[in-house]
């Protein structure tokens, strides 16, 4: 008879993820540490359990293609850095790998308690940042969102935290429990929670940040449509959905400078739509250079900064990436790096339309988009926690209907 692992010895590794967000940033490494000794211990005392290679594999080849892109590097100077930064990208899915022979555990029930736990540690992070703005000013108007987001990023109490990568955990939690609503349909549940879900809404629309918004936006209406079934209330949904997104960007100084012509000039203007414009034909210039092979991961700065210089003072002032995961992978190792990433989303895609595992389409679709506004796999937050969701409900359908849900 088989070894059975402690329930609650392979779980914890998985909710330490639950407390990521407030978690500094020098420790976050620590989940990807953690979660590789667990699954490995599990993997040693169970014995003839099968490792899936060929998941394994397909999952870690998006960190194995920027290995293979030193070949066409110059630059070794801070290599180690760049490539321990995206070292969960090929640590993670090794960890599910291992954890193949507990996968009868890991299931809604799971999520649920997870969920639950997240809920509560990005609510308590969002009312810490609520404070820590009304302590800055920024709702008595002494001090404008603008200049608040660099004390968020810099000094805010131990978890100094971009903007972008806290609306990013924020948009996760609150896609999670919308899942968990519309899965268990238990107005209970629904009412304990909803308190927690505003703060978290409120204080994702506060950040603002357009990329991770328009994201999170998209997701959710997927993620509804496809598990709500009575068409008159999917109806009302996109009736208020849009309604609401017309409003907000109507009021928002961030989202009207998308539509304000003078930003797509090639006088850069010192605003977030304009930079980018400017990065991504640098970018995109740069791609044209080597569209093969890339530039290699040490070279690839190197050459933005050349254009960047060329391009604009405001560009130079200070190290911008380009922006746009898909273009990195592009810059770093050439059309094979970005058609290698592209397939690796559209494998999942279809694997959970497949298997009908519309927690892996929602957030498959959540990152990419964000994918499409920033390097979200070029920074440890967006590294760890791509790497953990990505591989967690690829391996696992976790529906309610599922009683055993490792995915094949």
């Amino acid at each position: 008879m088989r070894k059975r692992i402690n329930l609650s010895l392979y779980e914890i590794p998985l909710y330490t993820f639950g407390f990521f967000p407030i978690i500094p940033n020098r420790l976050k490494g620590f989940c990807v540490i953690f979660l590789f000794l667990i699954s490995l211990y599990s993997y040693l005392i169970f014995k003839n359990t099968i490792y899936p290679k060929k998941k394994v594999l397909e999952f870690s080849s998006i960190y194995i293609i920027l290995i293979i892109s030193l070949i066409n590097t110059s630059n070794f100077i801070n290599i180690d850095k760049l490539l321990s930064t995206r070292l969960g990208l090929l640590i993670v899915p090794i960890s599910f790998g291992f954890f193949y022979g507990v996968k009868k555990e890991i299931n809604f029930n799971f999520l649920l308690k997870y969920t639950n736990l997240l809920l509560l540690i990005t609510t308590f992070f969002s009312l810490w940042i609520l404070h820590f703005l009304n302590q800055l000013g920024v709702f008595s108007n002494k001090m404008s969102m603008y200049d608040a987001m660099a004390y968020i990023t810099n000094e805010m109490w131990l978890i100094n935290q971009h903007p972008i990568y806290t609306s990013i955990f924020i948009s996760i939690s609150i896609l999670l429990l919308v899942y968990c609503w519309l899965i268990l349909k238990n107005r209970r549940f629904i009412l304990i929670t909803l308190p927690f879900l505003l703060v978290n809404l409120f204080t994702l629309f506060i950040l603002e940040r357009k990329g991770v918004l328009i994201s999170f936006i998209i997701s959710l209406v997927i993620l509804i449509m496809k598990l709500l079934n009575k068409k008159t209330y999917k109806r009302y949904f996109i009736i208020s959905i849009f309604t609401s997104a017309i409003f907000f960007v109507c009021h928002s100084h961030r989202f009207k400078e998308i539509f304000t012509v003078e930003n797509y000039s090639s006088s850069l203007k010192y605003n977030s739509t304009s930079l980018r414009f400017g990065i991504y034909n640098c970018a995109l210039s740069k791609i044209s250079e080597s569209p093969i092979f890339g530039f290699g991961l040490g070279d690839v700065q190197l050459e933005l900064n050349k254009c960047y210089k060329s391009k604009s003072d405001l560009l130079s002032e200070i190290t911008y990436n380009s922006h746009n995961q898909f273009l990195s992978y592009f810059l770093n190792s050439g059309i094979f790096g970005v058609l290698l990433l592209i397939f690796l989303l559209t494998r999942s895609v279809q694997r959970a339309i497949k298997n009908k595992n519309f927690i892996l389409l929602t957030t498959i679709t959540f990152f990419t988009f964000c994918m499409l506004f920033e390097n979200i796999l070029e920074r440890q937050s967006g590294v760890i926690l791509f790497s953990f969701y990505f591989s967690l409900f690829n391996f696992y359908n976790l529906s309610k209907t599922n009683k055993y849900s490792f995915e094949k």
